[in-house]
């Protein structure tokens, strides 16, 4: 079996009680969209661990909160952003939150997936983490979504995207700096707008 989906899908990885980011920092709570987005720049790209293209179109008829994580960038030394680590446990935690609203939670780990099962074990790691990841973890091995996104830069800016039952992005924020991302109850606000 593929290291990869052994160790972050089939093992499912926790994160669970890693609500928080990093001591003193805070996601943000007041997130408006800030990127114009279609479904149409989101075409293939993403597969799962064994190379399987994943289509984003099965998961029509429920909402899709879609997550990018930076992957492993250069900077700062070869080591995975804290804020990815902590962003990944707070979904997790929350993840009831989100089905809850009938949603669907889809991250995806851009660039080589030769570290993204290092990833996994880091945030297992971490004191507060326990148990698995629920939801799905795709990788951007080429990082072509992230370029017809406009989200490349070493390897991603962090990114979150929710789209609608009917597959149409209703939100899309690209975030300015490593820590710039939009908190769980960001998210839960821009699901909760969304028509039944």
């Amino acid at each position: 079996m593929h290291v990869l989906k052994w160790t972050l899908l089939s093992c499912g990885l926790i994160l669970a009680g890693c609500s928080s980011p990093p001591a003193g920092v805070t996601f943000r709570d007041d997130a408006p969209a800030n990127r114009p987005t279609t479904a149409a720049e989101f075409t293939a790209s993403f597969v799962d661990a064994d190379g399987n293209p994943v289509d984003l179109k099965s998961y029509r008829g429920r909402p899709l909160v879609l997550v990018v994580v930076r992957g492993m960038p250069e900077s700062p030394g070869g080591v995975f952003c804290p804020f990815c680590l902590a962003q990944v446990g707070s979904l997790t935690a929350n993840y009831e939150q989100f089905r809850s609203r009938g949603a669907e939670v889809l991250l995806v780990y851009p660039g080589p997936s030769d570290r993204a099962a290092e990833f996994g074990r880091q945030v297992q790691a971490r004191p507060d983490a326990a148990g698995g990841i629920p939801y799905p973890v795709c990788l951007d091995k080429d990082c072509s979504a992230c370029d017809r996104l406009g989200i490349r830069g070493d390897l991603a800016k962090p990114s979150t995207f929710v789209f609608d039952r009917e597959g149409e992005v209703t939100y899309a924020y690209v975030g300015k700096s490593p820590s710039d991302r939009p908190s769980v109850k960001a998210m839960l606000a821009v699901l909760d707008r969304l028509p039944k």
